[in-house]
C-alpha cells in the first residue's frame, strides 16, 4: 500500500473508533478516491467498499471493472460479480462475514438508493449515518502534495482567462466561449466535470446562469466563472469584464466588490471563524447599500470536489486551520441589469492565506 493511503486509512480507522462507527460503506466518490486512489466511473452497478472498524476491508466490484480495480485499488479482498447475480445475497454474506449485520454504519453521503438498497435489506438492524462525519475533518486539511496540485490547477485556470476574455470581443456566444474554455483546459491536463459559467448582460445577474446563445454586446458586463480539476484537484476563478465603456454605476459597484474581496481575503488566518470572513465582505457591501444584492455566501470549500467544506457563510462556526482551501467570491447582482463577481481559490497558511489565482482583478473593458 502506498504510504499516503496507509496513513489515510489509519486516520479513517481512528476517526471511526472515536465516533464509534462499526463500519463505513463507500461507493465511487471523492471519499473512495481519497482513501484508496481508485476512481471508477459511478453507474447503476453496485460497487462499494466496506471498511470495518476491525478486520480487513472488502471491495464489491462488477466484473467489468475487476481488472481496473486490481490495478488501482489497494484493497486486497475484492469480490467481483456478474450481471444477473443475486446482489442481495452477496451483500448479506459479506456483511455477515465482517460482523456488520447490525451496529452503526456510516454511508457515503452521495450513495444512491439503487446501490444502498441491497445493504439496507441485508442489514435491517443497523443504524446509519453519514461517512462525511469521518472524512470531512480529514479532507478539510490538505497536505503539501494536495496543495501543490491545487496550485497547479489555479495556474492553469489563470492561463485560460485571457483566452476567454478575448473570445468575449470576437462575437462568440456564451456557450461557444464555455466550450472553448473547456477544450483549452483539457489541453492543459484538466478534466471534467467542469463548472464553467459564462454570463453576459442581464444574464450576469444570475449567479448560476446556464450559458446559452447570448453574444456579449456593447454595454454588457460578462462574468467568466472558470473551474475544473487537475489530477482530481479543483480550482475556481471568476472575473467580470465590461464590453465597451462602463457606466458610473458599474464602476462604483465593481470597486465595492473588489474591495469586499480584498478585505475578506485579508481576514483569513488560522483561528478565525469561517462566518467572520463572510461577515467582512457582507458588512463592507452593506455599508454601501448593496447587501440585498449580495445573495450568496462568500465562498465554498474545494479540493477533490468543486464544492465541499468549509462553507464561508453566516452560521458556520468552523475555525479556520492551515491547509483549508476555499473560494473567496463576493458578488453583487441587479436583476435585469448586470452582476459582478470576483473569485479566487485560496489556502489558509500558518500566517494568513495564499491565493491559487493571480490573474488581474482590476476591471477590464473591451
Amino acid at each position: 500500500m502506498d504510504p499516503v493511503f496507509k496513513e489515510r486509512y489509519e486516520r479513517v480507522l481512528k476517526g471511526m473508533q472515536q465516533q464509534q462507527w462499526d463500519g463505513v460503506i463507500l461507493w465511487p466518490s471523492a471519499n473512495l478516491f481519497y482513501l484508496t486512489g481508485y476512481a471508477p466511473k459511478p453507474d447503476e452497478r453496485l460497487q462499494i467498499a466496506i471498511i470495518p472498524a476491525s478486520g480487513d476491508p472488502v471491495l464489491i466490484v462488477p466484473k467489468l471493472y475487476a481488472n481496473q480495480a486490481k490495478q488501482d485499488c489497494w484493497i486486497a479482498d475484492q469480490r467481483d460479480w456478474r450481471d444477473g447475480n443475486d446482489l442481495y445475497a452477496l451483500v448479506a454474506d459479506i456483511m455477515g462475514e465482517l460482523g456488520l449485520r447490525q451496529g452503526k454504519i456510516a454511508i457515503d453521503d452521495t450513495l444512491g438508493f439503487m446501490q444502498a438498497d441491497p445493504f439496507l435489506k441485508a442489514c435491517p438492524k443497523v443504524s446509519t449515518g453519514l461517512a462525511s462525519s469521518v472524512f470531512t475533518p480529514l479532507r478539510n486539511i490538505k497536505d503539501a502534495a494536495e496543495i501543490s496540485l491545487m496550485k497547479q490547477s489555479g495556474i492553469l485556470s489563470d492561463e485560460i482567462m485571457p483566452l476567454a476574455i478575448t473570445a468575449c470581443a470576437e462575437g462568440k456566444t456564451e456557450l461557444e466561449i464555455k466550450d472553448m474554455v473547456e477544450v483549452e483546459l483539457k489541453k492543459r491536463g484538466m478534466a471534467g466535470p467542469f463548472s464553467n459559467l459564462i454570463a453576459a448582460g442581464p444574464n450576469s445577474a444570475n449567479p448560476h446562469h446556464v450559458s446559452g446563445g447570448r453574444i456579449p454586446s456593447p454595454g454588457d458586463m460578462v462574468f467568466l466563472d472558470l473551474g475544473g480539476a487537475y489530477k482530481k484537484y479543483w480550482s475556481d476563478i471568476t472575473r467580470t469584464v465590461c464590453i465597451g465603456r462602463p457606466s458610473d454605476k458599474i464602476l462604483e459597484t465593481y470597486k465595492q466588490v473588489q474591495e469586499a474581496q480584498e478585505m475578506a481575503k485579508a481576514a483569513i488566518r488560522p483561528g478565525v471563524v469561517a462566518e467572520d470572513v463572510h461577515a467582512v465582505a457582507y458588512n463592507h457591501l452593506a455599508k454601501k447599500g448593496l447587501e440585498k444584492h449580495f445573495i450568496h455566501r462568500t465562498g465554498h470549500g474545494m479540493g477533490l470536489e468543486g464544492h465541499e467544506l468549509p462553507s464561508i457563510n453566516f452560521g458556520n462556526k468552523m475555525t479556520l486551520e492551515p491547509g483549508m482551501t476555499f473560494s473567496v467570491e463576493p458578488g453583487v447582482y441587479f436583476p435585469g441589469e448586470f452582476g459582478i463577481r470576483i473569485e479566487d481559490s485560496v489556502v489558509v497558511t500558518e500566517s494568513g492565506h495564499q491565493s491559487f489565482n493571480h490573474f488581474q482583478r482590476d476591471l477590464i473593458c473591451l
